[in-house]
């Protein structure tokens, strides 16, 4: 069998799994959440964290460079996995490679090994020096083209594209400069201004030129996706720090995008500052996060009631003390009632591999009662 007919009988595969599990489609539930209207299925993520013990979690083998076709035929093939657990799929297919995607252009190594997480710094001086990149020719872009041409030319119209992991224009200078991003801004204001402006520029740029070659016809708009900003580096100054350094390169992202969504990363400061101070949110994400953050995470309910009435969507990522999971859950499944523009990501922290048959009878127990609730 060619790849092409491979591609074409993965894809029929791939949409026979979507029309089959309604209850699982997060594109439908981001529809539903998109116009402020209560949907029966919660397409909630219920996960764990690797499972050291068997082996979970470890770096794997390199997989050599493959070609355009082969990288979508793997996706096609590997897009219905989460079912396996009833979490949730869509037709819609992820290019670049993770957090890195941006900071490759300015000459930041992304580790196989690793994931293809940013491996290594540079000096403010250099960056600066060599100025802004070619947002169509500079570290993966020409693959990310790739994929764009092979999706358009081969899968099936329904298969839309997302735009990568674009971060946000602090976390890329901190990725690119290390710790010298929280240093800079006081010892080096002139450089840091001048620094941050190209990477504003390129971030602008960047989003300009993938959303050109991918076309309207294929691009997927929901705005926690299109049009969003991600702070986690923000977690690591204070809010006087991103209000005096920060705040006014994201509020020329906000001015391209006209509208923005805000990945806040569990920080409250982070949560409060960027809700207080950037026009037009209409996404953020809020949850209690348990493992090591640093600056702590933002409630719920805190985050709810900041937000008032305003229309903005609320993404929420917590994670569950072991016995207590359905607790927790039925807590915040509650709020539903209320308010239909929520989703969630759940992450189990007791879990291991063995307790995945509880894990799906729990989640199917979980998807009843998220039904119940919104139907009163």
């Amino acid at each position: 069998m060619s790849i092409h007919a491979e591609i074409n009988a993965a894809a029929e595969a791939f949409k026979a799994e979507l029309d089959a599990h309604p209850e699982c489609r997060a594109d439908l539930s981001a529809e539903a959440v998109l116009t402020a209207k209560p949907r029966r299925h919660a397409a909630f993520y219920l996960g764990r964290f690797p499972d050291i013990e068997h082996g979970e979690g470890r770096p794997g083998p390199v997989s050599p460079p493959q070609s355009p076709e082969q990288r979508l035929l793997n996706h096609l093939k590997g897009a219905t996995g989460p079912l396996k657990m009833l979490n949730p799929i869509s037709p819609l297919r992820g290019i670049g490679k993770g957090t890195g995607t941006l900071p490759a252009s300015f000459g930041i190594r992304l580790n196989p090994e690793l994931g293809f997480t940013p491996d290594g710094d540079r000096p403010l001086a250099d960056v600066l020096k060599e100025g802004l990149p070619d947002p169509e020719t500079s570290g993966i872009f020409p693959e990310m083209r790739e994929d764009i041409e092979a999706t358009k030319a081969l899968a099936p119209p329904w298969v839309k594209l997302t735009l990568p992991d674009m971060q946000g224009p602090f976390n890329i200078a901190h990725m690119i400069l290390g710790s010298e991003a929280f240093i800079a801004p006081i010892t080096e204001p002139d450089e840091w201004k001048e620094f941050m402006r190209i990477v504003t520029e390129f971030f602008i740029a960047s989003h300009r030129t993938l959303a050109r070659w991918i076309g309207p016809e294929r691009l997927c708009t929901d705005p926690s996706r299109f049009h969003r900003i991600a702070e986690c580096s923000v977690n690591m100054v204070s809010r006087e720090f991103y209000l005096e350094h920060v705040l006014e390169y994201d509020l020329r992202i906000v001015d391209y995008y006209g509208e923005v969504a805000v990945h806040p990363c569990s920080g409250p400061h982070v949560f409060h500052a960027t809700l207080d101070n950037l026009p037009n949110v209409v996404y953020t994400e809020a949850g209690n996060m348990i493992n090591q953050m640093t600056a702590g995470s933002i409630k719920v309910d805190e985050a709810l009631t900041a937000i008032g009435g305003r229309p903005i969507m609320l993404g929420i990522g917590e994670e569950l003390p072991a016995g207590n999971e359905e607790a927790v859950m039925r807590s915040l499944f509650k709020h539903a009632a209320r308010n239909p523009c929520l989703t969630y990501g759940l992450t189990g922290l007791g879990w291991k591999k063995a307790d995945e048959p509880a894990m799906r009878d729990l989640h199917r127990k979980m998807n009843d009662y998220y039904a119940s609730v919104v139907e009163g």
